[in-house]
């Protein structure tokens, strides 16, 4: 499809782009979406701003229409998965009213590892580029494949995966999925489930590996948060601590979700 004109406003979705080959048509993504919610912020910080912008019944994220009508965009790649993780679907189709001719908006809502592969072909769909996602997908799944191969004969350790630290959550939707295909056992949520909000008094189950990866956390962020890390770590002193780029590996459903589950994988070796 020459020509197109691609707003992406999910990172996964960008990245989706870029695997296809298809970054020359990508006229902008989330730079031109502004939220008072900032990662200089603590964690508690951030959980009660976006408390009170609910409750006051604001969104968390402001598109700036001057720059969408100058993008000029005939696809827009969004979602409607999560509020707080970017600008959902119904936001857009609003703020798309600006534009002059006609738009497409597609919404990417994956609850697991297979909906996000599909989220690719969906993509390759929509651009004309439908083989080359079909191909690309089929890598991935490969490398999911040696992963489940890697630790088929070992015993299966539980796993924690903290999504964020205060309150702290327990991750959810793909997640335990991931670890299960990295040869482990989730504690606390299965494929599927929603995040759990949860008291570290609350797992009565010391788990074998506890992985903390804050959701839009990179680890040089997360160690901010060192006494929160510290409580957690102390509270499981017979299991193995782990940070993980959870913004990158973890909570961003695009094609380095593979990437995370051999990174899960590599950890459930090592026990």
């Amino acid at each position: 499809m020459g020509g197109m004109r691609i707003l992406s406003l999910l990172p996964a979705a960008t990245e989706m782009v870029y695997l296809l080959g298809l970054e020359k048509s990508l006229v902008g993504d989330g730079k031109l979406v502004s939220s008072p919610i900032s990662n200089a912020m603590t964690s508690l910080e951030i959980d009660m701003a976006v408390k009170k912008l609910g409750h006051r019944g604001n969104g968390v994220f402001h598109i700036d229409q001057q720059k969408l009508k100058q993008l000029k965009p005939d696809l827009i790649l969004t979602q409607e998965l999560c509020s707080v993780c970017a600008v959902g679907f119904t936001a857009v189709r609003k703020a798309a009213r600006i534009l002059d001719g006609e738009v497409r908006i597609v919404s990417l809502e994956p609850e697991s590892v297979e909906d996000i592969l599909d989220n690719i072909l969906l993509v390759g769909q929509v651009t004309g580029y439908r083989l080359q996602a079909q191909k690309a997908v089929k890598k991935l799944k490969k490398r999911t494949e040696n992963c489940k191969l890697k630790t088929a004969n070992l015993p299966r350790p539980k796993v924690l995966v903290i999504e964020w630290l205060d309150p702290m959550m327990v991750a959810g939707h793909w997640v335990p999925e991931m670890v299960e295909r990295a040869g482990g056992k989730m504690l606390v949520t299965k494929p599927g489930e929603k995040s759990r909000r949860i008291d570290l008094a609350e797992i009565k189950v010391d788990p074998d590996i506890v992985i903390i990866a804050p959701c839009g956390f990179d680890i040089e962020r997360t160690i901010k948060e060192k006494h929160l890390i510290q409580k957690i770590a102390s509270r499981f002193k017979k299991s193995k601590v782990y940070l993980m780029d959870g913004d990158a590996y973890l909570t961003r459903p695009g094609p380095r979700i593979i990437k995370g589950i051999e990174l899960l994988s590599d950890m459930i070796m090592k026990i």
